[in-house]
């Protein structure tokens, strides 16, 4: 059964997701704009020209008009834009945001312009096709393609008031408002699904790239992020990577259960995510194995007493919240210069581990400096 007020929450829901992908969802936008900019800009003068010259050819009977021949400079412009443009590495994307609102804005102009001044006694029926169709085409962070609708279909509608004859005047402001009209639901709809495509596709991203229980990066993808941080690193500035391992790991197993277990893990990863996250980043990289690094240009000095903090937490928690004690090693590898592989560093950090775990706890060190 439907509960009271359903629609008001499927309308905040839909302007929620929305506004996600409005904010987050630029790459995407672009990528579609170029896309379109690129078709309508090939298929526009594909198929004007081919128009024309089945008409000069006198393979076809249809009634042409010529004046539209603006259309093909304006289809070319754009086509030759998105096909350089669209090679370049790096892209802008207010400037392919910029082109695709030229697009529209010329479209509409040439097509008004050419029903005004050069057919006033007849109907237009493509102006109502481009307004309808360029929702389908055309991604932006805001509302312009439904301004530059609205605008075109309110011009239009004054234009041939004041210029066309009256049976052509109430045929085109007719077909116009219900085209400008059917274009709201076209770019609505068309949002939507972008907008929960988009999402349900970063949901994805982000559950292929995390661990499920503990919600950190898994193994692939910590190694990467931090290898890329090492490669992006100044020479002169300082990088550390820490270790964690729970000790003896399956006897809290084979003595309190699975879930306790999983309690456990979870504890590890919102502990980590917490004194870490902010200036670095954390992931579970073996069953009880986690892992922290931080890549800075100023000091990491304060990293060993985090890392011993999270030890300490850890321990207070779990017995705070599941009654048993966990116990965690560490090691820790700093590199202060010069260029360091993320394998490289992870051996240092893991030879520092194995001499945590053997040596006496007077007599053990927590930072390595290479």
């Amino acid at each position: 059964m439907l509960q009271k007020g359903w629609p008001s929450k499927v309308v905040r829901m839909q302007m929620s997701e929305i506004k996600h992908y409005n904010q987050f969802g630029k790459h995407d936008m672009l990528i579609r704009n170029m896309i379109a900019l690129k078709l309508i800009g090939f298929g526009g003068l594909a198929i004007t020209l081919l128009v024309f010259m089945l008409y000069l050819t006198k393979l076809v009977q249809w009634d042409i008009k010529w004046e539209y021949w603006r259309l093909i400079p304006m289809y070319a412009t754009f086509f030759v834009f998105s096909v350089l443009y669209g090679r370049q590495k790096k892209k802008d994307f207010v400037v392919v945001e910029v082109a695709g609102s030229l697009f529209s804005i010329s479209l509409v102009s040439v097509l008004i312009y050419v029903s005004i001044f050069y057919y006033p006694n007849s109907p237009d029926e493509l102006l109502c096709f481009a307004i309808v169709l360029m929702p389908l085409f055309f991604s932006t962070d805001t509302w312009i393609i439904v301004v530059i609708n609205v605008l075109a279909g309110t011009a239009f509608c004054v234009l041939v008031c004041l210029f066309k004859e009256p049976a052509a005047a109430a045929h085109d402001i007719f077909v116009t408002c219900t085209a400008v009209v059917l274009s709201l639901f076209v770019y609505g709809y068309n949002t939507i699904m972008r907008a929960n495509w988009f999402i349900v596709k970063e949901k994805y991203k982000r559950l292929s790239r995390t661990d499920l229980l503990t919600e950190l990066l898994n193994k692939r993808s910590y190694e990467m992020w931090c290898q890329k941080m090492l490669d992006q690193r100044c020479e002169e500035g300082p990088c550390a990577l820490v270790i964690f391992d729970l000790d003896n790991f399956k006897q809290i197993n084979d003595q309190n259960g699975h879930y306790t277990g999983d309690r456990v893990l979870e504890i590890v990863g919102q502990t980590l995510a917490a004194n870490f996250s902010m200036d670095g980043l954390v992931g579970r990289i073996g069953g009880d194995e986690f892992s922290a690094f931080v890549c800075t240009k100023k000091s990491c000095g304060l990293f060993a007493g985090r890392s011993a903090n999270v030890v300490i937490e850890v321990k207070e928690r779990a017995r705070r919240e599941l009654g048993i004690e966990v116990t965690m090693s560490m090691g820790l590898a700093v590199k202060k210069a010069a260029s360091i592989t993320f394998a490289d560093l992870y051996m240092l950090a893991d030879k520092d581990l194995y001499l945590f775990k053997r040596t006496p706890k007077s007599e053990r060190t927590t930072v390595s400096s290479n």
